[in-house]
């Protein structure tokens, strides 16, 4: 939505308005040219999935008779179905409105690639001075793979009607639809009224960050947000952290699979096409530590097994990886040996930088080695979400006991690079804050990724943005207002904890309509297994948001004590559990 952009077109000398819609050719954006990188999407808020802004170069299209190629098209990135969203205030024009006679004129261009079926769908919803809807929301006909004959190519609509009287605001939505079979696109999407309104301003999101004097940065790996957050048995430290500072329970990393997302954090874009990793990057481009150079600030990224300044080999660590922090991808840092070595370093290194202010760095990115940071050793399962958790306690604790911490202002986030099967690639961050800067105990439900963690860096140290992406995300503003709501946590309760010889066992389920699925389901294991380390005593299907399973009698195991489980889409990943059933 343009809540925290300028959207509020103004009265101007004309008879009909300018496009209202912000960004509605994607222009304003960062193209990339991977289908499946996420993008920021400059004055439209993500609803769900993970949609880009693709370059016009990445693909051969065909146009609207007459129209020729614009640089940039909306499309729906690698996370299924999809929305954006924006809001268009229009109460200057409410005399007009509220006169009658005011029509509306919606129009794009939509279309999709070769037999895929995929499609989008683009609507107004007129709303009263309440946000309540008046009338019936416009739409435009959709583009089907038919009707574009099995060619790739845009297909021009639009759609015309009267303004609803009391209309204060339009909310123009565009949902992809059917990504699984390679979702639509739309381009010069457009939404004009017969009176006059001028064009609303894109500008970025407001920021609420306040000024640091430090910034640490910690990165693990491949561990789905409710792995995190609902397993406080294999967690605890993690979960102190989040009692201690802010949680982001919508946040999303923005691709698989992991240097990207590295990448977006460091440089502002993902910056390679399909599964490239170090040493086959070789971004020529600027990354935070450039831009803190030239403002003349600190920054080092501290790596587990490194030893020896800028090292790249395993001769110190086996499971040492160079790229698990970003900047070695950076070309003017791999191919500047005496400016690698004096940026990169062993995590040894970070005790010594921490027994005073003024040698902690301004910047400071932490890495585990792979086995530490969750994926060698098990991504997401117990005994991974065990290594983890005793990693950051033994790394996080001397950060918050730091001078740079107890005497200045300095901030930490701990995030994830990728989920490792959660929809929308959705991952746990936590930030806290010093000298009460993230208010203890906030949970927030405002949709952020590795963009808006870009961004929060930048106004927090005060550094320019590197691209559109994170110019225009919006940064991690909750943790630092206490503002936002988590969302229901996904729960199973079952109708009685014991369950008499001959009886059924019914549990009722509840989860969040992110995490429904057709094929979520519920397993009964015996006590201390792990799902996905052995097979179910018994199972039976969960699907949606809520509802009851129900295990026959002649279903469940011999007598004994269990444990249930509440799991995603057919697979491991935990939506809630274990809660123990004694069978007599």
């Amino acid at each position: 939505m343009c809540a925290a952009l300028v959207c509020a077109p103004t009265a101007f000398a004309a008879t009909t308005s300018a496009n209202l819609i912000v960004d509605g050719d994607a222009n304003a954006g960062y193209c990339t040219t991977d289908w499946t990188a996420a993008t920021t999407m400059p004055g439209w808020q993500v609803e769900s999935g993970s949609p880009d802004v693709v370059c016009s170069s990445a693909g051969s299209f065909g146009y609207p008779s007459g129209a020729s190629a614009d640089p940039a098209f909306f499309a729906p990135g690698n996370q299924g179905d999809g929305s954006i969203e924006q809001t268009v205030d229009v109460a200057s024009a409410a005399a007009a409105i509220d006169a009658g006679g005011v029509t509306f004129n919606l129009s794009g261009w939509l279309g999709g690639w070769t037999t895929y079926s995929g499609y989008t769908e683009v609507t107004a919803e007129f709303l009263g001075t309440t946000g309540a809807q008046l009338g019936t929301a416009a739409s435009l006909p959709t583009v089907t793979e038919s009707q574009r004959g099995g060619a790739t190519e845009f297909l021009a609509r639009s759609a015309t009607g009267a303004v609803p009287t009391g209309t204060r605001s339009i909310l123009v939505q565009l949902a992809f639809v059917d990504s699984s079979s390679e979702g639509g696109y739309a381009e010069h999407l457009s939404l004009t009224l017969n009176t006059p309104l001028a064009a609303p301003t894109l500008a970025p999101p407001a920021s609420s960050v306040p000024g640091y004097s430090h910034v640490f940065t910690i990165m693990m790996e491949n561990t789905d947000y409710n792995e995190v957050v609902n397993n406080p048995t294999d967690t605890p430290y993690l979960h102190t952290l989040m009692s201690e500072g802010a949680t982001m329970a919508n946040y999303h990393a923005v691709y698989h699979p992991s240097d990207e997302n590295y990448m977006a954090i460091a440089g502002g874009d993902t910056y390679a096409t399909g599964a490239t990793y170090w040493p086959n990057i070789k971004d020529p481009n600027k990354n935070i530590g450039d831009e803190l150079v030239a403002k003349g600030e600190t920054w080092k990224a501290y790596e587990q097994g490194m030893g020896t300044p800028c090292n790249t080999t395993t001769k110190y660590d086996s499971y040492y990886e160079p790229d698990d922090a970003p900047f070695i991808n950076f070309t003017d840092v791999s191919g500047n040996s005496a400016y690698c070595q004096a940026h990169l370093f062993d995590t040894s290194q970070l005790t010594t930088d921490l027994a005073s202010a003024s040698s902690t760095p301004n910047f400071a990115w932490i890495a585990a080695d792979d086995y530490y940071d969750g994926e060698s050793s098990g991504n997401g399962s117990a005994t991974s979400l065990q290594v983890q958790d005793g990693w950051l306690k033994q790394t996080v604790a001397p950060i918050l006991a730091s001078p740079a911490w107890t005497t200045q202002k300095s901030l930490l986030v701990i995030t994830w690079d990728e989920d490792e099967s959660e929809p929308d690639n959705h991952v746990a961050t936590i930030v806290l804050g010093s000298q009460g800067t993230v208010p203890a105990g906030t949970v927030s439900n405002s949709r952020y990724d590795h963009y808006s963690t870009g961004r929060t860096i930048e106004q927090a140290l005060g550094i320019a943005p590197i691209t559109a992406n994170d110019e225009y995300a919006t940064p991690l503003n909750d943790a630092f207002t206490g503002t936002g709501s988590a969302p229901a946590p996904s729960t199973i309760t079952p109708g009685s904890t014991t369950v008499a010889a001959g009886q059924a066992l019914t549990v009722a389920y509840q989860t969040t309509a992110g995490n429904a699925n057709s094929e979520n389901w519920i397993g009964l294991y015996p006590l201390g297994v792990t799902p996905g380390s052995q097979s179910s005593s018994a199972w039976e299907w969960a699907a949606g948001t809520g509802g009851t399973a129900t295990f026959p009698a002649s279903s469940l195991p011999a007598a004994g004590t269990y444990a249930l489980w509440y799991l995603y889409d057919d697979g491991y990943s935990v939506l809630a559990g274990p809660t123990d059933i004694t069978i007599q």
